[in-house]
């Protein structure tokens, strides 16, 4: 007579509700409660916030923006935050002398 082995859970031990998953080609052994608590969970996607986003309209004559674009080497938000950033480093600095 085979007998049969009961699966637990990896995580917890657990031996209610197991399953058998693969997670990158492997085989885990996890309880219901454990695939929700690792797999439910919300992970942030793209580049990390820098800061807070505000909207700005900027208008320029044709000629001003082909010569922005040409600085901004298609990377507009960068090429501004860099001069921002720049002329307030310079105020602070001439601030606290």
């Amino acid at each position: 007579m085979n007998k049969r082995k009961e699966s637990v859970c990896e995580r917890c031990g657990s031996g209610m509700n197991v399953a058998i998953i693969y997670v990158n080609d492997v085989p885990v052994t996890y309880c219901e409660s454990c695939k929700m608590a690792l797999f439910s969970k919300k992970r942030s996607v793209g580049r990390p916030s820098i800061g807070i986003t505000k909207k700005v309209s900027l208008t320029l004559t044709k000629d001003d923006w082909e010569q922005f674009d040409a600085k901004a080497e298609k990377n507009r938000s960068l090429f501004l935050r860099e001069i921002i950033v720049k002329t307030l480093n310079e105020d602070t600095q001439s601030l606290n002398k």
